[in-house]
């Protein structure tokens, strides 16, 4: 592609769907960069779908430049307009798809999509807003997008993996993106080392494990609950991957063993109505409750009241599978004690019998085991709940792990400083 010129200028960050109440892991990355001093510009493919932003999500939300929908009356005047505009990019970024289309015409309507989607984001930037920089979150669709949005624009392009785009099939073009990007960052050594066994030759230097983080000041563990039955909690996507048949079939496991809890369950997603059938057909319809969607301020008393957290993870036929889910890192620093399937980053994150416990992916009984341990063994619970919090503050704290990408950010990007910054605005 062309040669891409470094300069100064806003930080762009191409994401899904934004304000999102799910991938809270991008927003805080996002509210970190700019506390760090980077002037984030978060460019959605998509609006919100439903329910309530996060608090932190505001700000950022008003300054967000939304993609129309693709090949839409809209989305066809931004070609126009980009071509104008960016008569250089635009061909170049053209000559790009209609080269790898001819290679691998599956890509091609994937490629095409994406170029309208960087036309159109192209000309809906303010120059006001004038960018320096791209970032991808995910190689798939939005690095698609961001590597054409690059070569329109003329800067620098880099992208940050995380599972499903590395485990699966859906990422195409994956070696290009790699050796296109200035770097790439990986949120788990498990991905990593996939990355660098798929493309031994492109994942040298460029290539970066940088866990996901959170700020631990505002996770800080209170006493554990006293109350009875006590509270087994679960936080994720109804979906396939995170197991939760599993988990409600190990809950009926573990109360026909004599084990009394309540189990509850945070979050939205396709197979609610058939997880709430199986609840049913389990007869756990009394002790389990599905409560929704939350947002982060939401969903922290129900933390509160937790004495346990279990996430039953599995690898779907696809390669589908979790990184290390930032609801674990939240539990640990909660110090709730908690259980994780050792799949995907879980036991990155999670030592068995140390930091939490890990249960065999996809094995009903061994879960059910680990639940009635974590339920009853209240020394077990002291121990992990002291060590689970401390992995999390010596690991996963938010300000460090955004630091290593920041450091790697500065050669492309100059953080503005803020304090002079407000001060121009005002």
């Amino acid at each position: 592609m062309g040669r891409r010129k470094r300069g100064e200028g806003k930080l762009g960050v191409v994401v899904g769907e934004f304000p999102s109440t799910s991938e809270t892991f991008i927003l805080r990355e996002m509210v970190e960069l700019e506390r760090k001093g980077f002037d984030v510009v978060p460019l959605a493919l998509r609006a919100p779908q439903d329910g309530e932003p996060h608090a932190d999500s505001v700000s950022l939300g008003k300054r967000t430049v939304h993609r129309p929908a693709p090949f839409s009356g809209a989305c066809l005047l931004g070609q126009i307009a980009a071509m104008v505009r960016y008569p250089v990019g635009y061909a170049s970024a053209l000559v790009f798809v209609l080269r790898h289309s001819l290679s691998s015409p599956r890509n091609l309507r994937e490629l095409f999509g994406a170029l309208a989607s960087a036309g159109c984001l192209a000309v809906r930037i303010p120059r006001r807003k004038r960018l320096a920089h791209v970032h991808a979150q995910f190689g798939s669709y939005p690095a698609t997008v961001g590597l054409l949005l690059t070569e329109v624009l003329g800067v620098t392009f880099s992208m940050s993996v995380h599972a499903r785009d590395v485990f699966t099939n859906e990422s195409i073009l994956m070696s290009t993106k790699l050796s296109e990007a200035e770097f790439t960052t990986v949120c788990t050594r498990a991905g990593l080392e996939r990355l660098q066994r798929q493309h031994r030759i492109l994942a040298g230097d460029d290539l970066h494990l940088i866990h996901h983080g959170i700020n631990a000041t505002l996770y800080m563990p209170s006493q554990e609950p006293t109350f009875r039955p006590p509270v087994v909690l679960s936080v994720g996507r109804l979906v396939e991957k995170k197991g939760f048949d599993l988990l409600l079939r190990a809950a009926a496991l573990a109360r026909a063993n004599g084990a009394d809890f309540r189990l509850e369950i945070v979050g939205d997603g396709p197979l609610r109505e058939d997880l709430e059938r199986l609840t049913v057909g389990l007869a756990l319809q009394r002790i389990v409750t599905f409560h929704g969607r939350m947002t982060q301020e939401e969903l922290l008393p129900i933390y509160r009241r937790a004495h346990a957290f279990a996430l039953a993870s599995i690898v779907t036929e696809d390669g589908d599978r979790d990184g290390i889910p930032n609801v674990l890192i939240e539990a640990l620093a909660l110090g709730i004690p908690a259980i994780g399937a050792a799949t995907g980053g879980i036991p990155e994150l999670i030592e068995h019998e140390v930091t939490g416990l890990l249960a065999k992916p996809g094995d009903v009984q061994d879960l059910a085991e680990q639940l009635e341990r974590i339920i009853y063994d209240e020394e077990l619970r002291a121990g992990m709940r002291e060590a689970g919090r401390a992995k999390v503050v010596h690991e996963f704290d938010i300000s460090n792990t955004v630091d290593q990408l920041a450091m790697l950010l500065r050669d492309y990007v100059k953080p503005a400083d803020r304090q002079e910054q407000r001060g121009a605005e005002g």
